[in-house]
C-alpha cells in the first residue's frame, strides 16, 4: 500500500460516529467500525455516503487515474496526480563517497610504492647501461624516468578531476605491465647475477604489496557499507 497516499488522505475530514453509525463502506460493503474512525475519512462532496475506510480509498486511488471522485455521488474532489506520486527519493551518495575516497586511497598508495619501485629499477639498471649490454636495458631506463613523470602528472591530474581515478589506475598499471615485460625481455637476454635478482624481487614484492593493499582496502569498505 502507498503510505504516500495514505498521508494525503490522512489530511481528510474525519467523520463522527453519529454520520457513520449503521453505515457501511461502499467501496468494501463492510460496516463501519465506530472505535475505528481514525481509519475512516470523509470525502470533499459530504453526500450521504461520503464516508469510506482509508485503505479502500487508497486501493480506487491506485488502480488507475482519475479515480479521485465519490463511489457513491461520482463528484471529483481535488487530490492531484502528483501527489499520488512520491517525490523522487535523492540517489544515496554516501556509497560514491567511500568508494571514491577509497579509489582516491588506492591509487595515492599506488604512486608512492610504484615510484619507489621505479627508482630502486633505475638505480640497478644503470650498472646494465655503463655495461652496455643491449639497448633494452637504455630503452628501460628512458621508460623508468618516463613513468615517474607520469605519475607526477596523474598526482596533479586527480586534484582536478577526482571521477576519472579508476582511468589514471588503469593507465597506471597498464604502463607499468609493459615495462615489466620489457624488463622480463631484458633478463632473458643477461647473465643471472646479482642485480636480476634485484630486479626481479623489486618489482614482484611492490606489485603483490600494492594488490594485497588494494584488496584489503576493498574488503574494509564493502564490510562498511554491509553494515551501514
Amino acid at each position: 500500500m502507498n503510505n504516500h497516499v495514505i498521508n494525503i488522505l490522512h489530511n481528510f475530514k474525519k467523520p463522527d460516529k453519529e454520520f457513520i453509525k449503521d453505515k457501511e463502506c461502499l467501496i468494501c460493503l463492510e460496516p463501519f467500525d465506530l472505535e475505528l474512525c481514525n481509519k475512516i475519512i470523509k470525502l470533499p462532496c459530504e453526500c450521504a455516503n461520503s464516508a469510506y475506510h482509508i485503505a479502500c480509498i487508497t486501493q480506487l486511488l491506485e488502480s488507475g487515474q482519475n479515480k479521485n471522485f465519490c463511489p457513491h455521488c461520482k463528484k471529483i474532489y481535488n487530490i492531484s496526480v502528483q501527489e499520488l506520486i512520491p517525490a523522487p527519493v535523492a540517489a544515496p551518495i554516501v556509497e560514491d563517497n567511500i568508494r571514491t575516497r577509497m579509489f582516491v586511497t588506492i591509487l595515492f598508495v599506488h604512486i608512492i610504492s610504484n615510484s619507489l619501485m621505479n627508482i630502486i629499477n633505475i638505480s640497478e639498471l644503470r650498472e646494465y647501461s655503463e655495461n652496455d649490454v643491449n639497448i633494452v636495458s637504455k630503452l628501460l631506463l628512458i621508460c623508468y624516468f618516463f613513468k615517474l613523470l607520469v605519475n607526477t602528472w596523474i598526482v596533479f591530474k586527480v586534484k582536478a578531476d577526482t571521477e576519472k581515478i579508476e582511468s589514471y589506475l588503469s593507465l597506471s598499471y597498464t604502463i607499468q605491465t609493459l615495462l615489466f615485460i620489457l624488463l622480463i625481455c631484458l633478463l632473458s637476454s643477461v647473465k643471472k647475477d646479482f642485480n636480476s635478482i634485484i630486479l626481479i624481487i623489486n618489482n614482484v614484492f611492490f606489485y603483490f604489496c600494492d594488490l594485497i593493499f588494494r584488496i584489503a582496502l576493498d574488503c574494509r569498505n564493502l564490510n562498511r557499507i554491509d553494515i551501514d
